[in-house]
């Protein structure tokens, strides 16, 4: 079973940068859930380098994130002091989330593919994104973030006009 669109997301209780991962945390929140290879690897760098530098959009927009890759522990926290990381780093040295979720390689399983999910309040996978261009993944979520918001306070407006009128 792999997690996709549509679905209910599946945090599994797993070591971190907040102490271990838990679903309660992230409740009634946008939540970008991210894999990627390695801890202080160049292109992981310029991933969380770009999460990093749009972290206060993020967090304006209400976005909070999770970082996943097969790193220790320690690696995290050594990662999260030098770059000044700002959220929670997840250590899956075994690979079980990554699979539930498709991102382990498959001729090496302990570097994860690069895969990100948006995650709506009402804890639902609304889009999920794969590809080497993660660079532009904080960017396409602000935008994704942003429109749905919109077409969300677009509802409850239009179901509010709607109770007055009645």
């Amino acid at each position: 079973m792999k997690i996709r669109e549509g679905d209910e997301p599946i945090f599994l209780h797993l070591p971190s940068t907040y102490g271990r991962l838990e679903r309660k945390r992230y409740e009634k929140k946008w939540v970008i859930l991210f894999f990627y290879h390695r801890d202080f690897a160049a292109g992981c760098d310029m991933d969380i380098g770009v999460f990093i530098e749009n972290i206060n959009k993020l967090k304006e927009a209400g976005v909070e994130l999770i970082g996943i890759s097969p790193d220790s522990l320690e690696e995290h926290f050594k990662f999260s002091v030098q770059k000044g990381i700002k959220f929670e780093l997840v250590s899956d040295q075994k690979g079980e989330m990554a699979q539930l979720y498709g991102a382990l390689k498959t001729k090496n399983p302990m570097n994860f593919k690069r895969k990100a999910f948006l995650i709506s309040p009402e804890f639902q996978v609304l889009k999920e994104y794969n590809g080497k261009k993660t660079v532009l993944y904080p960017l396409e979520i602000l935008y994704d973030v942003d429109f749905l918001q919109e077409i969300l306070k677009n509802k409850e407006e239009t179901l509010d006009v709607k109770i007055y009128r009645v």
